[in-house]
């Protein structure tokens, strides 16, 4: 991101607006290109930045009022219905994939997912070093 946030709900407010212009890129380019797009998802973990993103700056208390009014274009897009905003639990959210360390279970189901394993695909077993 290219701010700083005092809290997770506008570091997530930050990360849609500055993804969102790329999201609406795509669809008018597919668009462009004949291709009909149904709905724009973007997938959210947090219930007060969805919140924030639908009602806009009037849902703001005395915690987001100094959200800057950029971060709510979200909310003029989901009106005009371009970009429908969805909760996705923390523990489904596949893009953490990307940007947090994942381990374990979650690990491998994330992985199955992105690279299209079925279950049980795939196995790594344990390899000496040679050296």
């Amino acid at each position: 991101q290219k701010t700083n946030s005092r809290s997770f709900t506008e570091a997530e407010l930050n990360g849609v607006d500055d993804k969102i212009s790329k999201i609406i890129w795509s669809k008018r380019f597919l668009e462009s290109q004949g291709f009909k797009v149904k709905l724009n998802i973007v997938y959210q973990d947090n219930t007060s930045t969805i919140k924030l993103e639908k009602n806009g700056k009037m849902s703001s208390g005395k915690r987001t009022r100094h959200f800057d009014i950029k971060l709510f274009y979200v909310t003029d897009l989901i009106n005009q219905d371009e970009v429908v905003i969805k909760y996705c639990p923390t523990d489904d959210m596949i893009a953490d994939y990307n940007t947090k360390p994942v381990v374990g279970n979650k690990f491998h189901k994330f992985r199955q997912e992105i690279m299209n394993l079925k279950k049980g695909y795939h196995q790594i077993e344990q390899q000496e070093c040679v050296g």
